[in-house]
């Protein structure tokens, strides 16, 4: 199996791997388990930001401009992005 099942005991989407659509390696995104890069590097990005990585790190890191991480990778909340400003303000 080139999808999920290539990854995990159990296949979690077809009741027969053998017959599912996503089994072979040019269709692998067609499984629902299935993940692009993009949406994972937004993951790790927002993750670092949300455990108190100063931007800049993340920035460089993932070498894109703090700006570009503001406007399309930071899924934080406005009100996250001042309590987790309040706690750091706090520790000083």
């Amino acid at each position: 199996m080139e999808s999920a099942l290539r990854y995990a005991d159990e296949y979690p989407h077809d009741p027969d791997p053998l017959t599912c659509e996503a089994r072979s390696r040019n269709q692998t995104s067609k499984c629902p388990s299935s993940l692009n890069p993009h949406a994972i590097r937004q993951g790790s990005i927002t993750h670092s930001l949300n455990n108190d990585m100063p931007d800049k790190v993340v920035s460089d890191r993932a070498n894109v401009s703090t700006e570009v991480i503001e406007h399309h990778y930071d899924r934080r909340s406005e009100r996250e992005k001042m309590e987790q400003r309040r706690e750091y303000l706090n520790n000083l």
